[in-house]
């Protein structure tokens, strides 16, 4: 494959970041507003859209990328942003009744995914400690499903679910698109979002009018996470294979469990410990052993 790894891996660490910041924002105002998933969703990707849109079209550049990605991607960028629009409904719904800190770290269950899409359907090949890295990464699994009080059973497995639809994009784009442009493919998906959501919120009758202040809220969070986060990862997919594009991600949950616990008063418990060090001693396996071998 080419590509820059090193590069790989920064945009990856970027990506974290941004993601990071975008999930305390929208747990936050969970928390303050209960609104359903749908409506934080379509507010925040619908305003991140036209705030970042301005940029597209007045760079000659990118309205360039952007037609050519719509001719020669739009299918792929289609489906996958179908696939996503289902994921980010399901963790959001999940998130409004279960405590930040094991909801992501279950929802670094995508890495896993990665893997096994990547072992099965990608030609990548599957040793000893990896093998191991999942075991530990499902018993942890069930560590953190089963904190009474903080992550119910249902929510489990609604963000498990969620992560594996997540994967698929990835899959999706290292199986058909040999090169991608992040900040247009992220633009793009802000779009179709915008349209997958606010269909089902016709469908669902759940429109809510939202106060200007909240609104511009969910925008800027999901300029950070939707749009800058989302750009930066599909980038990174131009130098790592899929495998190992999550592997800088394995950061986040342990911050955002760490903020979770410091500043949203969430529990620390002997099972949430328990659990992360499983989840993450198994996913280290999983990414960073491959990534020696390839070495």
């Amino acid at each position: 494959m080419n590509g820059d790894p090193k590069k790989g891996y920064f945009f990856v660490f970027l990506t974290g970041v941004f993601f990071a910041f975008e999930v305390i924002g929208f747990k936050e105002i969970f928390r303050r507003f209960k609104l359903n998933p749908e409506i934080a969703a379509f507010y925040g990707v619908s305003l991140a859209f036209l705030i970042v849109t301005p940029y597209f079209i007045f760079n000659k550049d990118k309205r360039t990328s952007v037609i050519l990605t719509i001719k020669s991607n739009g299918h792929i960028l289609f489906l996958g942003t179908f696939f996503n629009s289902i994921g980010i409904v399901m963790y959001y719904y999940a998130l409004r009744i279960s405590d930040l800190g094991p909801s992501a770290l279950l929802i670094k269950m995508t890495v896993l995914y990665n893997v096994i899409l990547g072992i099965f359907f990608l030609n990548e090949k599957m040793r000893g400690p990896e093998f191991l890295g999942i075991i530990l990464a499902i018993s942890g699994i069930v560590v953190i499903s089963s904190l009474e009080g903080q992550i119910l059973v249902s929510s489990a497995i609604i963000i498990l679910i969620s992560a594996f639809f997540f994967a698929i994009q990835s899959y999706m784009i290292k199986r058909y698109i040999e090169k991608i442009d992040g900040m247009a493919f992220a633009y793009l998906r802000l779009l179709l979002l915008s349209i997958f959501f606010i269909v089902y919120i016709i469908y669902s009758k759940s429109w809510v009018l939202l106060s200007p202040l909240l609104a511009l809220s969910l925008g800027f969070f999901s300029v950070l996470g939707y749009f800058l986060g989302r750009a930066f990862y599909f980038e990174a997919h131009n130098h790592l294979p899929i495998s190992k594009l999550n592997s800088t991600l394995l950061i986040e949950p342990v911050f955002l469990l760490v903020i979770g616990v410091l500043f949203m008063k969430e529990p620390i418990s002997d099972k949430k410990i328990i659990g992360t060090v499983l989840i993450m001693t198994g996913l280290y396996l999983l990414i960073f052993h491959k990534r020696a071998k390839i070495k």
